[in-house]
């Protein structure tokens, strides 16, 4: 692969490389630890920017051109390079997002975090056709900026980034492995099923931005019902009740009742484990746990002080309001001991355990 031809002026049918595809390769190998080290202060500053973005990422990574690809760059196209300078994704770093309009939030950020060579960067979002479907993606060739504390020896070397969604990711891997793994080409046939896969892909990530502003909206829209105490008829889901356990001032006061018995402090924990309990007890709205609130206040309180007074405890969870007042449900209601080994079953998988639990539980009752 790397044999120099008699003619320099490019590479031969056979795959051998001339005098300055040569000196690239060369210089590559020399300066490859640099890459490696550049590599490293990205990906964290990416890591930085996702964190500081508050933006949910899947993946954060970034690869090193082996020279195996390099060689075959070259081959296919190494007329467009002078040096190794010229090749400008010899490292890529790529972040993975979940949502379509986190690639501009991310893009911006980064837009701010590097040196942008705009000329070479690619919006391949605007490129596409209106007509038309394929990969679409953010692209930037960047380079560290010299007065941000960063070595001065890797701010001269440009790589490129690239901002795509799950969905984009997906349809890009599967896209590169067909293609590359032909030996001749792919079909127009099979081009035009990749690229009505595309269509279905961009509608996909449109569908799950609407699933996410719709639950935006319902948790927002629940928050203030509970917030003005008008919550009665919201349906008890996993949202509602940990918005209830929240903003809910009658349930937050009673949960700073329980931890003022050991003068604990309240670590928040989420609800959503109760809510099979709740609805074993046939609590199917955020009206139905206020009123077992209303009913048990009393009872779940004296529970609660049996079980940790003088336990000295430092933290407390959230959910220990709702562990108490399930309980004083039980009693209040007259379930037999046997149904609250099956209540208690909901969140203990073992079943002698469940059985003390319910035994202590009603000792405690005949001693209240």
């Amino acid at each position: 692969m790397n044999e120099i031809p008699a003619e320099s002026g490019g590479n031969d049918r056979k795959g051998n490389m001339n005098v300055k595809d040569n000196l690239i390769l060369e210089q590559y190998r020399s300066e490859k630890s640099r890459y490696e080290q550049l590599g490293k202060v990205v990906q964290k500053r990416l890591e930085d920017i996702a964190a500081e973005s508050s933006v949910s990422v899947m993946t954060v990574g970034h690869r090193l051109k082996d020279e195996k690809s390099l060689c075959g760059k070259l081959y296919r196209k190494g007329e467009k390079y002078r040096s190794l300078e010229d090749i400008t994704d010899i490292l890529g770093a790529r972040i993975v997002c979940y949502f379509y309009d986190d690639v501009d939030v991310l893009g911006k950020q980064v837009e701010k975090s590097f040196v942008v060579d705009w000329e070479n960067s690619v919006d391949k979002r605007k490129q596409m056709r209106a007509d038309s479907f394929g990969y679409l993606s953010l692209h930037y060739i960047c380079s560290l900026p010299k007065d941000a504390g960063f070595p001065q020896e890797l701010c001269d070397v440009r790589f490129e980034i690239q901002i795509r969604t799950i969905m984009q990711h997906v349809w890009s891997e599967i896209n590169h492995d067909l293609g590359y793994k032909s030996d001749f080409g792919m079909p127009c046939a099979v081009i035009r099923q990749f690229a009505r896969l595309a269509g279905m892909f961009e509608i996909i990530d449109e569908e799950f931005m609407r699933v996410r502003d719709g639950m935006n909206a319902y948790t927002s829209q629940t928050r203030k019902k509970i917030q003005d105490d008008k919550a009665q008829d919201v349906l008890m889901d996993n949202v509602s009740l940990r918005e209830y356990m929240l903003y809910n001032k009658k349930i937050r006061a009673f949960l700073e009742r329980i931890a003022g018995i050991e003068g604990s402090e309240i670590t928040e924990i989420s609800p959503e484990s109760y809510v099979p309990q709740l609805k074993w007890l046939k609590k199917n709205t955020i009206g139905d746990v206020q009123s077992m609130l209303y009913e048990n206040e009393e009872l779940a309180f004296e529970l609660a002080r049996k079980s940790l007074a003088g336990s000295e405890l430092d933290v407390v969870a959230s959910t220990v309001a709702l562990r108490f007042l399930c309980r004083a449900e039980l009693l209040s209601k007259n379930y037999t001991e046997q149904q609250a080994v099956e209540f208690i079953l909901l969140s203990v998988s073992d079943k002698k355990r469940a059985e003390r639990q319910a035994e202590m539980l009603f000792r405690q009752k005949q001693e209240l």
